[in-house]
């Protein structure tokens, strides 16, 4: 009999209430949560292995992941100011699969304009804002899995698995997936705790929706 342990981290809610939710852009209801690692027996949680980390406030309906400060945003400040984790992060993590190949084509800018549109609800995300996200990134000494890492706590997991779905879409805008960015795509789907059928049902799904 095999015996399946490991770790994954869980979002554990402390407090709730209302607020101005940047995304749905009126006021809806919030949770306070913290994450925490835990070791998992056949994937169920069993007793936390860490101390409490990363506050922050969730949406309850659309999901959004927000710093604790978003509870004092008011509809006047810049947009930018309060955009959720969760859009920061597909922002990178596009950039990132465009330079995944060693190549920047303008067919690769247009898709992840649309996806990013489609994913956040028609947030812009231009051809020069991409440019400039693009040169962030090269200047970055963190590794993907560093990167991963850090914003993991802030997605969902239905966030997660729409950043793989991104990914795949971006790499695949030139009709193949090379080495480099299956690697990646990989390496992304790992650290974020999806484990490798869910990442297989994803792209299966994926491929079926090309065909069809």
């Amino acid at each position: 009999m095999f015996i399946l342990f490991g770790t994954r981290d869980r979002a554990v809610e402390t407090d709730n209430g209302q607020f101005h939710c940047p995304n749905c852009n009126v006021k809806k209801e919030y949770g306070k949560k913290y994450v925490q690692d835990w070791f998992t027996l056949f994937f169920i949680p069993i007793f936390p292995i860490s101390g409490k980390k990363n506050d922050h406030i969730e949406c309850k309906e659309c999901q959004s992941i927000y710093h604790l400060d978003v509870i004092d945003y008011k509809p006047a400040l810049n947009d930018e100011e309060m955009e959720s984790e969760y859009q920061k992060a597909l922002k990178n993590i596009l950039c990132l699969m465009i330079l995944a190949d060693k190549k920047v084509e303008d067919e690769e800018i247009n898709i992840v304009s649309d996806i990013y549109n489609k994913l956040t609800n028609n947030k812009k995300f231009t051809k020069n804002q991409i440019e400039k996200n693009l040169a962030s990134v090269k200047k970055s000494t963190k590794n993907v899995k560093e990167y991963l890492k850090e914003i993991k706590p802030y997605l969902n997991a239905g966030h997660r698995e729409l950043v793989v779905k991104a990914m795949y879409y971006v790499a695949s805008s030139d009709g193949h997936l090379d080495a480099n960015e299956s690697k990646l795509l990989i390496k992304t789907a790992t650290v974020l705790d999806m484990t490798p059928a869910h990442v297989k049902g994803v792209l299966t799904e994926l491929d079926q929706s090309k065909i069809n």
